[in-house]
């Protein structure tokens, strides 16, 4: 089955347990003739490893609230926000066909945006026991 002309977009970061999946599902992908875009963070090392395997990638921003104190969860809510409206016109941009969620606070406000725009979302969970972002 051929991809030809299909877009893709990979929404993983954080560890090397999301990222690195998500570049073997983006490789054998892009083998039948997908376009693969990622959505990633700029702070972690999906920013440098996946443009070292020929993948464009866009930055929203997000991180985790765990340990950051009560600022941090008064403000989460405006954080998270406008980390969606950076995904969403991300993807009205790239307008892919299909939104991958691989783990990772960026597939968040990345799928929620997807769902916005109306792009299926398929998620992947390698875990026994789903993590905090994909439940």
């Amino acid at each position: 089955m051929s991809g030809q002309g299909k877009r893709l977009m990979v929404m993983a970061g954080g560890t090397g347990g999301h990222v690195f999946p998500g570049l073997a599902v983006a490789h054998h992908l892009m083998a039948q003739g997908w376009q693969v875009r990622w959505l990633g963070t700029a702070d972690r090392m999906e920013a440098d490893l996946v443009p070292k395997h020929g993948i464009e990638i866009d930055f929203i921003r997000i991180s985790g609230l765990r340990g950051k104190g009560i600022k941090a969860l008064i403000a989460a809510p405006l954080r998270i926000f406008n980390a969606w409206r950076q995904a969403r016109a991300i993807m009205k941009a790239y307008k892919p066909d299909v939104v991958l969620g691989m783990g990772g606070y960026v597939s968040g406000p990345g799928g929620l945006a997807a769902w916005s725009l109306g792009i299926p979302v398929v998620l992947h969970e390698q875990n026994g026991i789903a993590g905090r972002i994909n439940q």
